[in-house]
């Protein structure tokens, strides 16, 4: 069963409006990233900031090791679209807007996301070097 709201967990950041929007650096308060509020079902996020700072977040509508589990490791797998016009990466198969990074505050990040309505999984990685 899907929560209306996910289950967040923060560490070394935050959102703006609590479960999406953009993501904060708690060091320097730096925007990291923009998650979209309804197009995702899982979204797990590790950075390093142009800070130095180190932090991540998590979102489940589903929770990863119990009940009402979504099973991550047997999701089909996909290469995210990365739509220039708004800057978000998209699903490949329904075009929804997932996320975008803020490169140029980071030195890396990684992470993965679930498509809510076509349930594809994909994994993501970024370094400056």
């Amino acid at each position: 069963m899907k929560k209306d709201k996910p289950i967040v967990k923060t560490e070394n950041a935050h959102f703006l409006k609590g479960h999406a929007s953009w993501l904060y650096c708690d060091n320097c308060n730096k925007t990291v990233a923009y998650l979209c509020y309804v197009t995702y079902s899982y979204f797990s996020f590790s950075f390093e900031c142009s800070c130095g700072s180190h932090g991540k977040v998590e979102n489940s509508y589903c929770e990863v090791d119990g009940t009402n589990k979504i099973d991550l490791e047997n999701l089909k797998t996909g290469a995210l679209i990365n739509n220039s016009s708004n800057k978000r990466f998209c699903c490949a198969n329904d075009d929804s807007a997932l996320f975008s990074a803020v490169s140029k505050n980071l030195k890396s990040y990684s992470g993965e996301i679930v498509c809510k309505e076509c349930d594809t999984k994909y994994v993501f990685k970024y370094s400056e070097n």
